[in-house]
């Protein structure tokens, strides 16, 4: 079976499984070919079952994750327990108890976290209006209702649309940079056209945040650039797959 997803390292060695899935390793036919974790978007819900199952067992689960209807907002939705696809709407899922959360992505930035001593996990979905409204450094907050502290937090940012394609307005970029130099140095501005780094951008708020420097991991990897390996929303319109990425504790999912 083709590679189906790429996992974090850091996490791992923190003792969370952390992954990425990619778009190789499924059974769905063209234009979700093949991996499509994306449900209601065309592909039949047999072909989706069978990817989730999957990829959940090549992620080390032995139950599907949670996932909510993502609105590109800064929601969030607590879960514990066995995971299920809620009606409720979130772009922040915590899991409590060993539960173990995913967001769905095709060119957005997936962040995920974990708190080992805290047993806290969470999963971000972080558009250009995610990262606007700053939903990682939100996610770490909530994770600190539940116990958990920034400077034991680790977090892996996930595969997304890269600088050298998210070209973006100017409103947008007004959105994404702040007055402060730091923001404005991920948001690029050449010849009349605007540039986002979202990765980067999540990064920050992530340090903002209180997160340690060596504690976070970027795994450098534009989906739009890519099509062998990823989806992508601003590359294939509405016909794009969908990715998802997890995070749980070990040995608790």
């Amino acid at each position: 079976m083709p590679e189906c997803l790429l996992a974090s390292r850091l996490l791992a060695r923190h003792g969370a499984r952390a992954a990425f899935s990619l778009r190789t390793g499924g059974v769905s036919p063209p234009p979700f070919d093949s991996l499509n974790l994306g449900e209601d978007i065309g592909d039949a819900p047999a072909h989706v079952a069978e990817n989730l199952r999957r990829f959940a067992s090549a992620a080390g689960l032995d139950v599907p994750p949670h996932r909510a209807r993502q609105t590109h907002s800064v929601r969030a939705l607590v879960c514990t327990g066995a995971g299920c696809a809620h009606a409720d709407e979130a772009d922040i899922l915590i899991g409590l108890d060993g539960a173990a959360v995913a967001v769905r992505t095709a060119d957005c930035v997936p962040v995920l976290l974990a708190d080992i001593e805290a047993g806290v996990v969470a999963a971000v979905h972080a558009g250009w209006r995610g990262t606007a409204a700053a939903a990682a450094g939100r996610a770490v907050s909530l994770m600190c209702d539940h116990g958990a502290r920034p400077e034991r937090m680790v977090a892996s940012i996930g595969p997304a649309i890269g600088p050298c394609c998210f070209e973006i307005g100017a409103d947008t970029a007004r959105a994404l940079a702040s007055d402060d130099g730091e923001t404005k140095r991920h948001v690029r501005h050449q010849g009349g056209r605007h540039f986002a780094d979202l990765q980067a951008l999540n990064a920050l708020q992530l340090r903002q945040a209180g997160l340690n420097e060596s504690h976070i991991e970027r795994i450098a990897a534009c989906t739009c650039c890519d099509a062998r390996r990823f989806f992508s929303w601003r590359r294939d319109g509405a016909g794009a797959g969908r990715h998802l990425a997890v995070v749980a504790l070990v040995g608790r999912a």
